[in-house]
């Protein structure tokens, strides 16, 4: 693909001048509905929607700090209970969920492991109180059902190497299990990164939530915030135009870039002409428009 297309990416920047903005917290918006409006008014969209499609991952539910904190779109990776310092107990969608209609991974695993070829001992695993409490948690279920998720998970130790990992049809209780680590925690931090594609678009990032007690992780929840690119020309012409992206996430953060036609290097726009394109482009796919005047614009060239 960078073979097919590295040189057709490579001559829209150099020998061009490009306006860009930092990145600027607009507050909440329906994500989706922000990028259908966009294709319906006919921009291009680039990034984590609709291609290249849906990710795996658990809808978080009703946990407003989550909504607040991400948006509407945002989905859970995956979950992770830490019991003592080795060992811990995570959930995730399985790779073939969609296929087979199981969704839901269960593994267990010990850091103290030290041979990967090699089964996971039943001595490596937490305490059987704890792990029945804690699929109590993730999956609402009863007692028996906690106690056959347990017995399967026992039995797969057996017969796979590093950790041991089951299949389920139900998903987890989401809700529950952040009231649960907010609840049973004194700290918390974030760590993200992003995710993307080399030479296309960004396609979201990767934020871990992580919860200490006394300086002791009791568990995570990894989220992923989609992020995608509204892409058109002035002019109509992406071979003469100027090339105008307004690039977003879920979360409310938003970004501002112009790249200017092959060839402008040494030229400009004036700024009431380019913040104006912007304003009918906020309010075309459904941002407010005023909210282009809190983005500060730096100018600068590409030349070869």
């Amino acid at each position: 693909m960078l073979f097919l297309y590295g040189p057709f990416l490579l001559m829209e920047l150099l020998d061009s001048s490009l306006y860009y903005s930092e990145e600027v917290d607009i507050g909440s918006f329906d994500y989706n509905s922000v990028l259908t409006k966009a294709e319906k008014a006919g921009y291009e969209v680039e990034g984590s929607w609709p291609w290249p499609g849906n990710f795996s991952g658990f809808e978080p539910g009703d946990v407003p700090e989550v909504r607040e904190n991400f948006g509407s779109a945002v989905l859970v990776q995956n979950i992770r209970l830490n019991y003592k310092d080795d060992s811990e107990l995570m959930v995730f969608v399985c790779e073939n969920g969609t296929e087979t209609g199981i969704r839901t991974c269960i593994a267990v695993s010990n850091f103290s492991h030290s041979d990967p070829e090699s089964p996971l001992q039943l001595s490596e695993f937490p305490d059987d109180s704890w792990m029945l409490e804690k699929l109590g948690l993730l999956f609402g279920s009863d007692e028996k059902a906690s106690e056959k998720y347990l017995e399967a998970l026992k039995k797969a130790a057996q017969n796979q190497t590093w950790d041991a990992e089951i299949q389920v049809k139900e998903s987890p209780d989401f809700p529950a299990v952040h009231a649960y680590l907010t609840e049973n925690s004194d700290d918390s931090s974030y760590d993200n990164y992003v995710l993307g594609f080399y030479g296309g678009p960004d396609i979201g990032s990767d934020t871990k939530e992580v919860f200490f007690k006394d300086g002791n992780q009791v568990g995570s929840v990894s989220y992923f915030v989609p992020k995608a690119g509204v892409v058109t020309f002035d002019k109509g012409n992406r071979y003469t135009g100027n090339k105008y992206i307004v690039e977003l996430d879920s979360s409310g953060k938003v970004r501002l870039e112009i790249i200017m036609h092959v060839g402008s290097v040494g030229e400009s726009i004036p700024e009431k002409k380019y913040r104006a394109f912007f304003r009918e482009m906020f309010e075309e796919i459904g941002l407010p428009p005023e909210a282009v005047d809190n983005f500060e614009f730096l100018h600068t060239s590409l030349m070869m």
